[in-house]
């Protein structure tokens, strides 16, 4: 947890000025739109195992009686079924035939982990923490749903190639962003929905190829960081006093 917890420190930093400590005090606000694993126990262990929220499949829940960890497979037993057993059976036949050996995995990796904790889905990465479906290259990720060779990613769900980001959602190639979604090749963004090409800019919707932009309005660099750090110190305040904060990309209009 130390590293995760720095470098939630070192990114909430970046973004906003000034460090924000203690990761899992921060949970609820991270997590708020993000749909995150559950926790239960391993039917044939005991074990903590944690599944996929029901948002992944199609709003249907696991029945946490029968869930396994993905390094337990090769303790369940072979079927005591054999095939003529289910020759003539009818669906609710097999139906009653598989469920005391029916099980789901839970706890899934793939490839190499290392410090994965709190994740239903995870691989090829480290520092992982209470994620869900985070592969390929990732490191530094927490309270985050679906996130593909990123790193450095905060109350996220759905990026791609992204780094330094926190709360960053259906976005692609996006560096630097605070509070943003469907962004694309963009970098230091904060409020900002639907941008492309996009840099250094605030408050910017169904916008491309601007910089310095509050509003979808230019600015000059020097008038862009005097309000930027306005805006900044009242998130920090906010954010430090509550561990929360009031406005996010989906409300702030």
């Amino acid at each position: 947890m130390n590293e995760i917890e720095k470098e939630f420190e070192n990114t909430s930093k970046l973004l906003l000025g000034t460090g924000l400590s203690g990761l899992e005090e921060y949970g609820e606000w991270l997590g708020k739109r993000v749909p995150l694993p559950k926790k239960t126990t391993s039917a044939i262990t005991g074990k903590e195992v944690w599944v996929p929220p029901s948002f992944i499949y199609m709003g249907k829940s696991f029945n946490l009686e029968n869930v396994i960890s993905l390094d337990e497979m090769k303790k369940i037993e072979e079927s005591p079924y054999k095939a003529d057993d289910l020759a003539d059976a009818s669906i609710k036949q097999v139906l009653k035939l598989l469920n005391p050996v029916r099980y789901h995995c839970g706890n899934f990796r793939y490839r190499t982990s290392e410090n994965i904790q709190k994740s239903s889905g995870a691989g090829d990465g480290r520092n992982i923490w209470y994620c869900e479906d985070v592969y390929l290259g990732v490191k530094n990720i927490a309270y985050a749903n679906y996130a593909l060779f990123c790193q450095n990613g905060f109350g996220c769900h759905g990026i791609i190639r992204s780094s330094f980001v926190i709360h960053a959602y259906n976005s692609s190639q996006v560096t630097r962003c605070f509070e943003v979604d469907g962004c694309s090749n963009s970098s230091g963004l904060l409020f900002c929905h639907n941008c492309e090409n996009v840099h250094d800019s605030m408050f910017c919707f169904n916008a491309k190829n601007l910089q310095h932009a509050i509003g979808n309005v230019p600015f000059s660099p020097e008038q862009y960081k005097k309000i930027k750090s306005m805006i900044l110190a009242q998130i920090i305040e906010e954010l430090e006093k509550t561990k929360n904060l009031k406005y996010d990309i989906f409300n702030i209009g």
